[in-house]
């Protein structure tokens, strides 16, 4: 079943629960949702891979089960972000209780042949290179992902796992629907002849196909049934890594079989942190997103403490406040971070309530603390999906091929569209990136190195370790916005998990220093107050589109999932 929402964009604030309170605030939002309650959920961005992670709940599956199972039907539905051939993470709760939950790195890798100049000519960095075509896919990690996850906490078989992703392949099951076609289009100069014959169906097609046109895909059926047969082997040894390789190479690109065969996913025990008396369990590196989360909750919490907060989240001192952590968090990230298997990235420092004190000090409420400076285009080029199994184990799990189709490359044969993630490296320090972030030495390219990312899957349990909230986004580092202020709507203010994902969004990243709203931005008067402090403010039509699971403590659970994307929540 899939919840219906009915909505007006209202959110009244609410205040912090005392001791003894349940944290998450009552709802006191005008939205309404089915009255039905449910004990196990799935939220995508494809019905089509919701209903069947929903489906394996009900045959017994745990959270992982449906989560992995979703996964793979997105690489057949949803090959513009949910490719085999790009990476991901996940935090998984698999259990409800005070039991430690994990991390599963499966980030791309840089080639073994891959430097710090790999991307560099004459001094100068070619983000050509790097964000389309065979030299800027790193090694894919959303197979060895998917199969480490399930090996880990799955319970059914893998081959029925796999079995709606396989049927999809084999029958014209991936829709061009107005995304994909627009995604497409927007891509297509540097589509390959093969990703062209898939999405337009010849290599000489001069654009996708029609929206609403059905394709089948037999050659990636062929790999996902090596997959169901020989498991992690089946994608990274054997005809499927040979024919990636060979195709890859045939077109200049310098991934190895040996670069295949060597890979391996990475469990990581994930950052904890604390808001409003609720625990957030969230992603480490090498993403950036669960420790920028963790410390913009703190600046938040410094805000408020300020009064910043007092006339609620759409005011000119709260927006500013907010905007001002922000900035704050991201300027640590383009100095501090990259993959902590390469590089030392100083956690506890900055995690440190004493250095957030510090930092905040900083803090002016009448002025930017950076000078106006041009925005910079958002895309929208990863996927979230939440999922609640009945005994309360959570899984919050984004993938990624980095921008639309990856770098619009599939190896002839395969039917794998493959990533551009080494454009998330810092190619040349302080070039910016398709995101607009720049970065220094700790995120430079490195042989085997996993590049950068801002993806934030969260899981937010109660003091009891019962889940409570499942979330993340798509939309680059916007993701990280999208995550921190769904939050804080609905922790902090109050709203209901629909009002939250729905309440427009800001997003401010240091560099470039302008300030963006969804459509149609503050009200006019605080668009004023906001550029008197020295704000460059700048409209967007969206800021991150985010999934999310709430569990009540009565086991209800309510999916949510975002309005400006083309997903679902399919229950149980």
């Amino acid at each position: 079943m899939v919840l219906g929402l009915l909505w007006v964009l209202v959110a009244v604030p609410g205040k912090a629960a005392g001791p003894g309170a349940d944290p998450l605030p009552p709802v006191r939002a005008s939205r309404t949702l089915s009255p039905q309650g449910h004990r196990g959920m799935v939220v995508s961005d494809d019905r089509v891979a919701s209903a069947w992670g929903a489906e394996l709940l009900r045959q017994g599956g745990t959270a992982v089960d449906a989560a992995v199972g979703t996964a793979f039907v997105m690489a057949v539905t949803r090959p513009h972000f949910a490719s085999l051939g790009g990476g991901g993470f996940l935090v998984a709760c698999p259990r409800p209780g005070k039991t430690p939950c994990s991390a599963l790195d499966f980030r791309e890798k840089a080639p073994a042949v891959a430097h710090r100049d790999f991307f560099v000519r004459e001094g100068r960095a070619r983000t050509d290179l790097s964000q389309a075509g065979a030299m800027a896919s790193g090694v894919p990690g959303v197979p060895a992902g998917l199969l480490l996850a399930h090996r880990k906490w799955g319970k059914l078989p893998l081959q029925r796992i796999l079995a709606r992703a396989l049927q999809l392949a084999r029958e014209p099951g991936l829709e061009i629907t107005p995304y994909a076609e627009a995604g497409a289009r927007g891509r297509w100069s540097v589509l390959n002849p093969e990703a062209r014959r898939i999405l337009g169906g010849s290599p000489q097609a001069s654009g996708p196909l029609s929206i609403g046109t059905r394709v089948r895909q037999p050659e990636l059926a062929r790999v996902l049934q090596a997959v169901a047969d020989h498991g992690v082997d089946g994608f990274y040894r054997g005809w499927v890594a040979r024919k990636l390789v060979q195709g890859l190479q045939a077109s200049g690109g310098v991934l190895t079989e040996k670069d295949l065969a060597d890979y391996r996913a990475v469990e990581r025990e994930p950052l904890v942190g604390h808001y409003q008396g609720l625990e957030i369990v969230t992603m480490p590196p090498p993403s950036s997103g669960g420790a920028l989360l963790l410390m913009l909750l703190g600046y938040t919490e410094r805000a408020d403490r300020a009064g910043a907060l007092a006339q609620g989240p759409r005011s000119a001192a709260a927006i500013h406040a907010l905007a001002t952590g922000s900035a704050l968090a991201f300027a640590d990230r383009a100095q501090h971070f990259g993959d902590p298997d390469q590089v030392r990235v100083p956690l506890a420092g900055l995690l440190d309530p004493a250095y957030l004190d510090r930092r905040w000090k900083t803090f002016d409420p009448g002025k930017s603390p950076a000078s106006a400076g041009p925005g910079q285009p958002e895309p929208q080029h990863t996927t979230h999906l939440s999922v609640v199994d009945r005994q309360g184990g959570a899984v919050a799990m984004t993938l990624t091929v980095n921008e639309d189709f990856g770098s619009g490359f599939v190896p002839p044969g395969t039917g794998v569209f493959m990533n551009n993630q080494m454009d998330d490296f810092a190619i040349q320090p302080g070039v910016p990136n398709l995101f607009g972030l720049v970065g220094g030495e700790a995120n430079s390219v490195a042989a085997g190195k996993r590049p950068l990312s801002s993806m934030t899957p969260t899981v937010v349990r109660d003091a009891s370790g019962a889940t409570r909230l499942v979330l993340g986004a798509q939309g680059g580092p916007r993701i990280i916005s999208g995550v921190w202020q769904t939050l804080v709507q609905r922790v902090r203010f109050g709203a209901s998990l629909p009002d939250a994902v729905l309440e427009p969004r800001l997003h401010q990243q240091w560099k470039p220093a302008s300030l963006s709203f969804e459509e149609p931005g503050p009200a006019p008067e605080v668009r004023e107050s906001l550029e008197r402090r020295g704000w460059k403010v700048e409209l967007r039509p969206t800021v991150g589109k985010l999934h999310a699971i709430e569990r009540e403590v009565s086991g209800k659970v309510i999916g949510v999932a975002d309005p400006r994307a083309e997903g679902a929540a399919v229950a149980e």
